[in-house]
């Protein structure tokens, strides 16, 4: 049964072979879907029931950041017959395994994927970041990351110009700066409520954003200016 493919329109959808009838027995699907440079892409599953494995070594669906199956960029195994959750790559490319053993099938999945509003790796000189829909109210259940890249021995500046996120607790909506691209254990700051953060300069050329809102209440948002 042909399966899996490239995706590469900024929407889209997959299937296990044969959804919603059972799929066949030794399976093997990739699709590789790719956005444009700076997007991401957010992955959500309508329909899932696969066999169950408590490790998930029978029947399963693998989702990798990036093209390559390097277990480093695993987002997750899943299997039998509980939905994912929604899944945001780190970047514009997202791999899609779909795998079955010989015996126990059932109907398989079914998922759309989109190209993220938000978040990005910026390397222009000078750009501004916004939350998604500003001036307007952030959606619900948003989550962006950009890391904002200059040149080597640069700096980066960061002004916030416009910020009014939900309350001032930050554990439901904020924006969070971290010094450096946000894989070591960086110094990372929160800001969330009406009180706009401080100038910041990076370090290193390196400088990472992430807004993230929670299911309820949300607010205009932020706009900030950066430059190297």
């Amino acid at each position: 049964v042909k399966c899996g493919g490239v995706l590469s329109a900024p929407v889209g959808h997959l299937s296990s072979p044969n959804f919603p009838r059972v799929y066949p027995p030794y399976s093997e699907c990739s699709w590789m879907i790719v956005v444009s440079e700076g997007s991401t892409i957010q992955l959500t599953f309508q329909e899932f029931k696969l066999e169950y494995h408590d490790a998930c070594e029978y029947d399963y669906v693998r989702i990798y950041n990036g093209a390559s199956r390097d277990e480093g960029n695993l987002i997750g195994t899943f299997c039998g017959s509980q939905t994912p959750p929604n899944l945001t790559s780190s970047w514009h490319v997202l791999s899609v395994i779909f795998h079955s053993d010989k015996h126990v099938g059932s109907s398989g999945f079914s998922a759309t994927y989109r190209k993220d509003i938000c978040g990005g790796v910026l390397t222009s000189l000078s750009g501004v970041i916004t939350s998604p829909d500003y001036p307007d109210n952030y959606p619900n259940n948003a989550e962006c990351h950009w890391l904002i890249r200059a040149a080597p021995h640069s700096t980066i500046r960061l002004q916030f110009t416009d910020f009014q996120l939900e309350s001032q607790e930050c554990n439901f909506d904020y924006v969070a700066v971290s010094d450096g691209s946000g894989q070591e254990e960086e110094q990372v700051r929160h800001y969330c409520g009406t009180t706009k953060p401080p100038d910041t300069t990076s370090s290193s050329n390196q400088l990472l954003v992430v807004f993230k809102s929670d299911f309820n209440i949300g607010g205009r948002g932020f706009k900030a200016y950066f430059s190297s």
